[in-house]
């Protein structure tokens, strides 16, 4: 998409019953397009329907931001159901921490200021699991969405959002769609507050000017995904530091591959010592 104007929030859900009450409350219209995923979107917000499974949530992520290519450091957040031990059905939760059971890999959203929902791990499964553990949840997309969503955007504003759909007492046969969407729809209001800490938490970003980022550029070669990737990083360390990051002059990064795993890691010792 090339207009001016260019939605900075995108809500990926599986379900079309998460979708429901989030289009209705947002305003969302759903677009002509001939596409593998129903998207639908206003102004301001952009929700995709993946389907269930880390492989449908990944490739609608990459999709979307394919389709908006120009937007700049977007909001990404994943809406969802989610398992959990002991929580009430229909509470809201956000992830502190996100395991891909199957890989191990491990994404840590960054949760800044007060006033989040109650914050757990993620464990995502690729089947339904029953099998629960203490202050954790358990879905099938987390990890899948935050491995995407990463490549396009800085981890302040990539969130995976879950409202509790089963428990020990109540087993997820119990879930159907009309209880799904009137959990969501109870939600609301506290989804929404989060979109807007979002909001507050971009406005730096869009600020940025990079005046590395070309001389960068120009003397390494990067892929399209890597110089999404390497834009948002710069954009973090600025966020962070209030500084352009000059790691770029050593003299021992022998491609762009290795310039971003230089530039992560510089980040990541940042946000140790804050």
């Amino acid at each position: 998409m090339t207009k001016q104007h260019l939605p900075s929030i995108y809500l990926f859900v599986a379900l079309a019953c998460e979708a429901k009450p989030l289009v209705h409350f947002f305003g969302l219209k759903k677009q002509p397009l001939n596409c593998p995923f129903a998207i639908y979107k206003n102004d301001d917000i952009v929700l995709v329907v993946a389907g269930v499974g880390k492989i449908a949530m990944a490739g609608s992520v990459a999709y979307t931001m394919a389709i908006f290519s120009n937007v700049q450091v977007p909001i990404l957040i994943n809406i969802g159901i989610a398992g959990h031990q002991s929580q009430a059905l229909g509470n809201l939760c956000v992830a502190s921490k996100i395991i891909d059971v199957e890989t191990g890999k491990c994404f840590y959203p960054q949760l800044i200021g007060n006033n989040w929902p109650e914050s757990f791990q993620i464990k995502t499964f690729s089947i339904p699991c029953a099998q629960y553990n203490e202050n954790c949840l358990n879905d099938m997309e987390a990890s899948a969405f935050c491995e995407m969503a990463i490549k396009f955007s800085s981890s302040e504003l990539i969130h995976s959002l879950k409202i509790v759909s089963d428990n020990e007492t109540s087993s997820i046969d119990n879930i159907n769609a009309k209880l799904v969407a009137e959990w969501i729809t109870k939600q609301l209001t506290d989804i929404e507050m989060v979109l807007k800490k979002s909001s507050l938490l971009r406005k730096p970003f869009v600020t940025i000017e990079l005046n590395e980022l070309t001389e960068i550029v120009n003397n390494w070669h990067f892929t399209v995904t890597g110089q999404i990737k390497l834009k948002a990083l710069l954009m973090r360390w600025r966020v962070l530091t209030s500084q352009p990051w000059k790691g770029f002059y050593a003299k021992d990064l022998s491609n762009g591959k290795v310039l971003l795993q230089r530039l992560e890691k510089d980040i990541n010792q940042l946000e140790l010592k804050l």
